[in-house]
């Protein structure tokens, strides 16, 4: 039986010092075949020169390997919206696709996991979506906890105020792919999160894994960062009162909107719902229309974060 290909996306950046180990970590996957998509971004380093070695010669999981030239200076997210309309019209027997940051090691398994999960999905319409927790690790490798363990189920009703999964562990089957690049011109947050909306929004299944596939690195070129420890949430808490929290769901909103047609009667609802939340000019109004979207974040500590954004217009 033909081991199950999957298309990884993988943008770079001045990535010279940490793609080597994050190649190996692609070329020891298990159980699958790899088809690399490789988009730069104008670097300066020597990562184009790594890049082109080590897919000289493919080796382990890696079978082949596309270049996608673009124009530099796009953003990270730009280059994979990018990278995955044109693996969606490149490839059309392609039936999985995967996002890939260059300065991460994935574990043994991880590609394997989400097959192992996914698998019956392979050829449905219904888009469905695989991600999960990560291990933060600081740039010499050393460990510093486990991502925040979600458990209330991934639902379109989270994905309008947060994410929960990383690009870095997703993987999803041609349905979500087409969802997103037939997205990819939107001006979005992030690139994961559009994911994780616009497969909820669609009733897509959503799959979220408590365990870590992903060495996920920290460190100063971080375009988000890991939610990790009081640190994190109290930057979380500055951005909101400075108004970034504002300016993302602002995006992220007039996005969705153009991608509603998609979306269930009840999603579409949920976001219009959202939408008033934000516009309402007496606070009460703004609590009453946030409580009618039913919009929520996984954690209370966050939850309440929502409401006092809300309240305070910051939403």
């Amino acid at each position: 039986m033909a081991l199950p290909t999957i298309h990884v996306l993988l943008a770079t950046y001045n990535g010279e010092r940490y793609l080597r180990k994050q190649w190996q970590s692609l070329e020891q996957q298990q159980g699958v075949e790899l088809v690399v998509h490789v988009a730069d971004d104008g670097s300066s380093d020597g990562t184009v020169a790594l890049l082109q070695e080590l897919s000289a010669q493919p080796q382990g999981a890696v079978r082949s390997v596309h270049w996608v030239q673009a124009a530099p200076r796009r953003s990270a997210t730009r280059s994979f919206l990018m990278l995955m309309a044109d693996g969606v019209n490149r490839s059309p027997e392609a039936r999985w696709f995967a996002y890939c940051d260059q300065d991460d090691v994935w574990l043994p398994g991880k590609l394997a996991a989400a097959i192992e999960v996914l698998g019956p999905l392979a050829d449905a319409s219904r888009p469905a979506l695989y991600g999960g927790r990560t291990l933060a690790v600081d740039d010499d490798d050393r460990e510093g906890g486990l991502s925040p363990l979600f458990v209330r189920p991934p639902c379109f009703r989270n994905a309008v105020t947060q994410n929960i999964m990383g690009g870095n562990t997703m993987v999803m089957n041609r349905a979500a792919a087409e969802l997103v690049a037939a997205s990819a011109h939107l001006e979005v947050v992030t690139h994961d999160w559009l994911t994780y909306q616009l497969v909820s929004g669609a009733d897509g299944f959503i799959h979220y894994d408590p365990r870590p596939f992903v060495r996920y690195r920290q460190h100063a070129q971080n375009v988000i960062g890991s939610n990790l420890g009081w640190r994190a949430r109290w930057e979380r808490l500055l951005r909101m009162l400075r108004g970034e929290y504002r300016e993302w769901n602002a995006l992220n909103v007039t996005a969705l909107a153009q991608r509603a047609s998609v979306f269930t009667q009840a999603n579409r609802q949920v976001l219009e719902s959202f939408a008033r939340a934000r516009q309402e000019r007496s606070p009460w109004s703004r609590l009453a229309w946030l409580r009618r979207s039913g919009a929520f974040r996984q954690k209370p500590s966050e939850q309440l974060m929502l409401w006092l954004a809300c309240a305070l217009g910051r939403m």
